[in-house]
């Protein structure tokens, strides 16, 4: 997902098509036109509602209010809005692990870790040209935390 040229493991029309829209600078217009037809082409939005999730900020707090899935788990999470202007879609929500250790029988223990669950994302992200009103427009694949899971700590030797 860098370079036009690293991308090996792609068929040549799909990295011929990428690298030639990714290359030509394009009119607000049409930028806009191409974020509408990426965001009619993602069917499925899986992105969960941050917003039902803000009253939950503490570890105490998810472990006394375990009742949705996020608050259920070993190692419950909140999720917050990442937004960022030049992407497509711009406001992604984004799980941050609210507990360092996990919890066991309504407690922290930190005999674990939570630690965040990391997901692929396929994104639209634009950057301007040195001609006024022109954008390039990529598809790029970010990494976005999903949730949390208990695991047992690294141990180094």
């Amino acid at each position: 997902t860098t370079g036009c040229s690293t991308h090996m493991s792609i068929s040549l029309l799909i990295l011929h098509e990428l690298c030639a829209a990714a290359s030509r600078c394009l009119s607000a217009e049409v930028v806009e036109a191409r974020e509408r037809k990426f965001n009619a082409s993602q069917k499925l939005n899986l992105q969960p509602d941050a917003r039902e999730h803000q009253n939950r900020t503490t570890c105490e707090q998810a472990a006394q209010q375990m009742h949705e899935l996020n608050g259920r788990a070993l190692s419950p999470w909140r999720y917050y809005i990442d937004r960022n202007d030049s992407r497509q879609p711009r406001d992604i929500s984004f799980a941050k692990c609210l507990c360092k250790g996990c919890i066991i029988d309504g407690h922290e223990v930190n005999d674990y870790n939570s630690v965040e669950v990391w997901a692929p994302m396929l994104v639209l992200i634009k950057t301007e040209c040195k001609d006024a009103n022109t954008y390039r427009v990529q598809k790029m694949r970010i990494e976005v935390p999903v949730g949390c899971t208990c695991v047992r700590p690294k141990i180094t030797k």
